[in-house]
């Protein structure tokens, strides 16, 4: 008899503490991994504690392909890490408008004009996003130590970079970096050189006509750009291993090099990615650092993520917009090794890392201009963006002087034959 009374208020106290215990999640976000990921969670614990609001975030390695197979799921926001993936998922009836949710007025007080035109179908003309964080592709990186023992130049152009190099290129003392070797990817870190020389030389509309499909490769503008890699990375003695080195060695080795006494490059043309490679006993600001690819212009190339919505209900609406706020991200980015760039322009600065507020000083000039540009290969049809386009400069950089400069209307030829 004691037994079964005990079991009896055993089974009671259980399930009420499970009953209490329980807080059902109001509101599933669902994303990429992110770098950051401990410190995102932070933020979100921050708005469940203001809000009350019981927040979740799942990762998922490709979360468009998730939601399309899918389209059941419990997902109310939805991080997509490029703007057309957003209106793929528009179209498709899966991702809802933001227009029901974020007023007109906040989108055109937080974001450039660019920013929502990539997020906007065709189609549709609806906005399926709203842009969450920012990374700048447009940077040369370089060795502190060996910058100043040439005089710390300081470049205007490309075209003042090129003639730096011919000047300064002799034999054994290259001083270029610059492996794009990434597996079946190789020349997509070309692409963005690419993008960087016709943003800069050519500006906006030009860009913009390329990156929509609506020149070809062949075009003068883009053909001259195309040349202009050339004359980088053909340049003799400028490039640690020359051009043939270039496609075959990883792009990892570029920034253990150059910081290495032992090989004598002085600069690598990356992005904020670079970052993450250099050596873990070197420092930012002592040892390496960065520069704005050369132009008078505000100019610059990068990359994203978008926060989209999949239903209007009113947490998922309050939780929405305290991401986009300006005011979110202050426990993120007060770390010291935080990579959050909000793309909100005027997101208070509480940035802490010293790389991510240099990058974040050159995307806000680039954003209050409407100067920045997104990645023009990731909003490309991928079968020319993600594959004809890499290839096409990897071969490019791979035949040599004499033929690349030869073969440039073959090679535009053929990749054009994919738009």
């Amino acid at each position: 008899m004691v037994n079964r009374q005990f079991l009896v208020i055993f089974l009671f106290v259980t399930i009420a503490f499970s009953f209490f215990a329980y807080q059902p999640i109001d509101v599933v976000i669902a994303g990429p991994q992110m770098t950051d990921l401990e410190k995102f969670e932070i933020e979100l614990k921050s708005i469940e504690d203001s809000t009350g609001i019981k927040i979740k975030y799942e990762t998922y390695s490709d979360i468009e392909t998730y939601l399309i197979e899918n389209s059941n799921s419990d997902v109310d926001i939805a991080i997509i890490p490029n703007p057309q993936g957003v209106t793929n998922l528009g179209e498709r009836g899966i991702i809802l408008s933001i227009d029901q949710i974020v007023s007109r007025e906040t989108m055109e007080s937080y974001y450039s004009k660019h920013l929502q035109e990539i997020t906007t179908s065709n189609n549709s003309n609806k906005n399926y996003g709203a842009f969450f964080r920012l990374f700048p592709n447009s940077l040369i990186w370089y060795s502190v130590d060996k910058y100043e023992e040439i005089g710390s130049p300081k470049f205007n152009s490309y075209n003042e970079l090129l003639e730096f190099t011919t000047n300064y290129s002799v034999e054994n003392k290259d001083l270029w970096c610059l492996d794009i070797e990434s597996g079946a990817s190789t020349g997509w870190i070309a692409t963005n050189w690419l993008e960087d020389i016709i943003l800069n030389n050519y500006g906006v509309e030009i860009y913009d006509q390329w990156s929509k499909q609506e020149i070809l490769s062949s075009e003068k503008s883009i053909l001259n750009s195309i040349n202009n890699i050339g004359k980088l990375v053909f340049t003799e003695n400028a490039v640690y291993g020359s051009n043939k080195r270039i496609v075959r060695k990883e792009f990892r080795n570029n920034y253990k090099n150059l910081l290495s006494e032992e090989v004598d490059c002085i600069f690598s043309w990356g992005g904020h990615y670079a970052s993450f490679y250099m050596p873990e006993n070197k420092q930012f600001k002592t040892d390496y650092d960065f520069f704005k690819f050369p132009s008078p212009l505000n100019s610059i190339v990068g990359i994203g993520d978008v926060l989209t919505v999949l239903n209007y209900d009113e947490d998922t609406k309050l939780v929405f917009n305290k991401l986009i706020d300006e005011s979110f991200g202050e426990y993120w980015m007060s770390y010291t090794d935080s990579s959050y760039i909000p793309a909100n322009i005027k997101n208070i600065n509480y940035i802490s890392n010293p790389i991510a507020s240099k990058e974040r000083d050159l995307i806000i000039k680039s954003l209050k201009d409407n100067s920045f540009r997104y990645d023009a290969s990731e909003l490309m049809e991928r079968k020319i963006g993600a594959d004809a386009l890499w290839v096409a400069l990897k071969n490019y950089i791979d035949i040599g002087r004499e033929r690349a400069y030869r073969e440039i209307e073959d090679i535009t030829e053929e990749l054009d034959s994919n738009f």
